[in-house]
């Protein structure tokens, strides 16, 4: 279980960082989904911000 700071600040766990892609200046979203809240990264504004990728959706490739 991570602890909130007294500037309501989280750290997020390494491993959940590296699945999710989660860099410094990462911008993600705290959604409400029924009961709970949920992380959100968007991978695609990721990859834009970063100017490089390449991005396979189905059998479509996009280069970003």
């Amino acid at each position: 279980m991570t602890k909130v700071t007294a500037k309501y600040q989280i750290t997020i766990p390494p491993e959940v960082r590296t699945e999710l892609g989660i860099v410094p200046g990462s911008e993600v979203e705290i959604c409400k989904e029924e009961d709970r809240y949920v992380l959100v990264v968007d991978p695609i504004a990721e990859l834009k911000k970063n100017g490089v990728g390449d991005l396979r959706v189905n059998s479509l490739r996009m280069n970003i």
